[in-house]
């Protein structure tokens, strides 16, 4: 029974104004009347009595007789569902992705197209800082410059060194013809001389011989130097060629339609690409997903992972549309679990979650709830959790009873994420309690501590 505390200093002063009213009121009744002594005794134990029902009746009237409401649940037989539920995030199962060019050099974000933006094909999407790119763009232009300078030079070079050789050579070959000659004419001269001229003759030729070679030789040399040049020059416009494609690169297409999704920025704190962030080759900033196939992504916990398979149940909703339901199923199990975060020690393992059925409200990167099925039980009773109760190592409930409860020592079963099964000890369409009754509340306790004090009266 529960007090009503705000009334309780009201209640003890009208208590002894009405006590002290019905003493007056008596008194002046039998006051001047001559009363015999026996009839004496008769009035005092008439006032004692009446003083007394008026005490039960003020007492009786300070006290709310308001019984603590008890909240109960109705047993129901039917399915039982053992679950595990994890939180994910959709995304498509299918995406174009728009990633960072692989050059070498800062990947700064000037320009990105807003998130849930819709896009043709060829249309800008991302767009880097080119100051790095276009330095990189005007050296490889000047060394080509350079290259093809120097080609020229070593062309003029080369052309007057081959005019000097011929010339050398031509030299060369016109002295041992003449001294051919001479050897001729020196058939009818003295021996000496004839001897003297077959010795011209010889060195004559033998210089012409060497020009030819050292001409050769030279011409190889030449050759070499120009290859050398050739081979420069194709390396510099190699590197224009390269400085003006990743010149080019810094600007982002989309190679298709589709809805801009942006990723996550890791190196940033976990949150997502935005401008002014440096990126690093090859780094997915974009994505551009395929609406018509969706799944979850999830994780689940160390413990739990040996119970989840391939191809099991799935009930999937969207946070933002908590009346929507989608029949899934695990499409994936991760085969090595990862740390769950970066001053945690508990695993996880990631899991995906195929969507059967599609739907106009399903996004990328909304929050799900994945209500996985272990297991289906068919036709037990079951209450919430909340219900059962542990006294002396046993479980127990509290069954309704008309105003009251009694309370029943039950065998429980397989316990889901929020009930569990009752094998024995229920009965279908039982009431039991949600909270013990037989536990005071703190508010029940206050109101029995209040007393009404009774004033004192001399009869």
């Amino acid at each position: 029974m529960k007090t009503n505390s705000g009334e309780s200093t009201s209640t003890s002063s009208s208590f002894k104004d009405k006590l002290i009213k019905t003493r007056k009121s008596i008194s002046s009744k039998m006051k001047g009347k001559a009363v015999p002594k026996f009839f004496k005794k008769k009035r005092n134990l008439f006032i004692t009595a009446v003083l007394f029902l008026v005490i039960i009746v003020i007492i009786a009237g300070s006290f709310d007789t308001s019984v603590v409401s008890i909240p109960t649940f109705k047993v129901k037989r039917g399915n039982f569902l053992v679950s595990i539920t994890e939180s994910g995030e959709l995304r498509a199962k299918n995406s174009v992705a728009i990633i960072a060019p692989r050059i070498r050099g800062s990947l700064k974000i000037v320009y990105i197209i807003p998130e849930g933006s819709t896009v043709k094909g060829g249309d800008t999407v991302l767009r880097f800082d080119p100051t790095e790119a276009m330095s990189t763009l005007r050296d490889a232009e000047s060394k080509l410059e350079l290259a093809i300078s120097d080609k020229e030079k070593l062309n003029a070079s080369h052309s007057s060194q081959e005019a000097q050789m011929e010339s050398d050579l031509r030299s060369a070959e016109l002295t041992y013809e003449l001294s051919k000659l001479s050897l001729d004419q020196m058939k009818f001269e003295a021996e000496a001389k004839q001897q003297e001229a077959k010795l011209q003759h010889e060195k004559n030729r033998l210089s012409y011989e060497r020009t030819k070679k050292d001409i050769e030789s030279k011409k190889i040399i030449l050759k070499s130097e120009k290859n050398r040049t050739e081979i420069e020059i194709k390396q510099r416009q190699s590197e224009l060629d390269k400085a003006k494609s990743d010149l080019a690169m810094l600007t982002l297409t989309a190679p298709t339609a589709g809805l801009v999704v942006y990723e996550t920025n890791w190196s940033n704190n976990g949150r997502k690409f935005a401008i002014g962030d440096n990126t690093w080759p090859g780094s997915t900033i974009i994505t551009l997903p395929d609406l018509s196939s969706m799944e979850s992504i999830t994780s689940v916990n160390e413990v739990d992972v040996s119970k989840i398979a391939k191809n099991q149940k799935v009930e999937v909703k969207l946070d933002a549309f908590p009346d929507s339901s989608f029949d899934g199923f695990i499409s994936n199990v991760a085969s090595l679990g990862r740390t769950k975060s970066g001053n945690s020690t508990v695993k996880i393992f990631e899991l995906i979650v195929g969507i059967k059925n599609m739907s106009p409200i399903l996004k990328p990167g909304m929050t799900t709830s994945n209500k996985m099925i272990i297991n289906k039980i068919p036709n037990v009773l079951s209450v919430p959790l909340e219900a059962v109760f542990e006294k002396n190592g046993k479980k127990i409930v509290y069954v309704k009873n008309g105003s009251g409860f009694d309370e029943h020592f039950v065998e429980v079963g397989e316990k889901g994420e929020n009930s569990i099964i009752v094998k024995k000890g229920l009965e279908n369409n039982e009431e039991v309690a949600l909270q013990d009754p037989t536990i005071e509340t703190e508010e029940e306790k206050s109101n029995t501590d209040k007393s009404v004090k009774i004033p004192k009266t001399e009869l």
